[in-house]
């Protein structure tokens, strides 16, 4: 299951979160990353840091995703 689909899934299932991301958003994102990647060869793990909104406190998700 690709990030975008757990996240996808994550965010329609849990009320709390009130928020979308753009499917330009993911696909910028997803570009980014096969840039990188066919650049360095080494990289092999990928930190996204997203805020979803400004706040004062900071509340984290972490998402774990494995090819």
């Amino acid at each position: 299951m690709s990030m975008v689909l757990v996240l996808y899934f994550f965010l329609h299932t849990n009320k709390l979160i009130q928020m979308k991301v753009s499917e330009a958003v993911w696909n910028g994102l997803k570009k980014q990353i096969e840039q990188f990647t066919e650049q360095d060869k080494e990289i092999t793990d990928i930190t996204i840091t997203y805020q979803v909104r400004p706040s004062v406190n900071k509340n984290y998700l972490k998402l774990t995703v494995k090819q």
